[in-house]
């Protein structure tokens, strides 16, 4: 498997790598899982990865960069080392959402559920998008102040960047959002997308650091 040219069924992970603007020295991850379902070749992975990169984008407040995507196969990073199997792209990018408000720490994540075809849901857990004026604690424990609004985002941003057309069984471009186990043996396609609420988790979670590279 190569990110040069790829067949039906190959896997690949897209990452974003983040930081606030106020402290560049703290970063993290989110990543995401494809599998194709027709054949394609370095351009197809490029789209995918500009198309993550707008979605995020529109998500994030003007606090948050986006220093670099990278697009690697499922696998990880072969030993010795082929750069056939992964390419990084800088691209320092703000957020584009304008936010009111003190920003939340990055402990406080957005959760963003994935939707399989079956079995669990899977979850994104988003840090820098929420500030103080999305959440309140009526009983001390945070919760978003209006969960329609953050629904739309959601969905705003999906049509917006077009990351929506890779997503679903009947997705509209060469790679389908999946859900893929530690093994790479299960892929569950993700047939949506869709807001669910607010979580606290550390800033060494294990889902900001999945599979190398």
């Amino acid at each position: 498997m190569s990110v040069l040219t790829f067949a039906t069924n190959d896997l690949f992970v897209v990452r974003v790598i983040k930081s606030y603007t106020t402290n560049p020295s703290r970063k993290w991850t989110n990543s995401y899982e494809f599998v194709a379902n027709e054949a394609g070749a370095l351009g197809d992975l490029q789209d995918l990865a500009e198309t993550v990169t707008s979605f995020e984008q529109a998500l994030h407040n003007t606090f948050t960069v986006l220093e670099r995507v990278t697009v690697a196969t499922w696998s990880a990073d072969s030993v010795p080392y082929d750069p056939d199997v992964f390419f990084v792209e800088e691209i320092a990018l703000p957020g584009t959402r304008d936010t009111t408000g003190e920003l939340e720490p990055i402990t406080t994540c957005w959760s963003v559920a994935r939707v399989p075809t079956s079995g669990r849901l899977g979850h994104i857990f988003y840090r820098g998008v929420l500030s103080q004026a999305d959440t309140e604690a009526p009983s001390g424990i945070t919760v978003l102040s209006t969960p329609a609004t953050m629904a739309t985002l959601l969905s705003d941003s999906l049509t917006g960047s077009g990351f929506g057309d890779y997503i679903g069984i009947t997705a509209l471009k060469p790679l389908t959002m999946a859900m893929v186990n530690k093994t790479g043996s299960n892929v569950r396609l993700v047939t949506s997308l869709s807001s669910a609420g607010v979580s606290q988790l550390p800033v060494d979670h294990a889902w900001f650091n999945r599979t190398s590279p």
